[in-house]
């Protein structure tokens, strides 16, 4: 019997984890909570609370998340911790809304970003976790259309809603 068609070959999602992968995406890890920390603390400048809300997106707790592990959305930012299917290495994507660039300047993007090229540069000559981060520009209504979603969805098992109290300190 001769076969037509070509055997399709099986692929799986697993991928091959060694310790030195596991301690690279602990840092990686701690990095993400260091910038979603400088990210906060930007936020309590503003008057209006919309402009010191955020969302914390724990995507290990959603079955239906296949490689997002956490997030840090607001009217500024999303800022993501993922791992990658194809080799199991963390990365961190930093989306800036280019609205709140327009409306209030580059001074906060600026200092998040020079923050997270801080954590994530090595300093020792070595591979470090430069290569972990992204950052990319979204347009107003992608960011803000995700952020005002999870907004009026409210809070559930993996979602939680944040304002960031006004800073009484003037500058």
């Amino acid at each position: 019997m001769k076969q037509t068609r070509k055997q399709q070959q099986l692929k799986t999602n697993f991928v091959m984890v060694d310790s030195e992968l596991l301690l690279t995406n602990k840092e990686v890890e701690r990095a993400y909570t260091l910038i979603v920390s400088k990210a906060i603390s930007l936020m309590d400048r503003f008057d209006l609370p919309k402009f010191r809300m955020y969302a914390e997106i724990d995507h290990t707790l959603n079955e239906h998340n296949t490689n997002l592990v956490k997030e840090h959305l607001s009217f500024h930012w999303n800022i993501t911790l993922s791992i990658s299917p194809k080799d199991g290495r963390s990365f961190m994507f930093i989306d800036l809304g280019l609205e709140s660039l327009t409306k209030f300047g580059s001074n906060l993007t600026n200092q998040l970003l020079r923050y997270a090229y801080q954590v994530t540069e090595s300093h020792d000559n070595t591979k470090g976790i430069e290569y972990s981060l992204r950052v990319t520009f979204q347009p107003a209504d992608q960011l803000h259309n995700f952020f005002y979603r999870r907004i009026a969805e409210g809070e559930t098992n993996y979602v939680s809603l944040h304002t960031v109290e006004k800073s009484t300190e003037v500058n």
